[in-house]
């Protein structure tokens, strides 16, 4: 029983681990400033970055939309088309 315990308690960790950056920026460039970028887990959500050395901020799209990262933008799920997320050029 506490074998399962603990091999449960790793695969959270590691999925935590995996799933907190998801494609974030860490903002460290300047050029990412004001920049949205793909959630690599969830098309309804974005990135943000805000402010330079601060990682970038989750935004969710309005309901009933998806962020097309080619168009930047928020869209009706029925036009987006997913395509393979680009990581930014510095990652939280």
């Amino acid at each position: 029983m506490k074998y399962v315990f603990v091999v449960c308690a790793i695969l959270a960790g590691i999925f935590v681990v995996i799933s907190a950056d998801a494609g974030r920026s860490a903002c460290k460039d300047e050029s990412e400033v004001g920049q949205t970028y793909t959630h690599h887990f969830d098309p309804a959500k974005y990135w943000l970055c805000e402010k330079l050395g601060e990682a970038a901020t989750e935004v969710d799209c309005p309901n009933g939309m998806a962020y097309m990262h080619l168009l930047k933008e928020c869209i009706p799920w029925a036009s987006y088309i997913w395509k393979k997320p680009e990581m930014p050029p510095t990652v939280a």
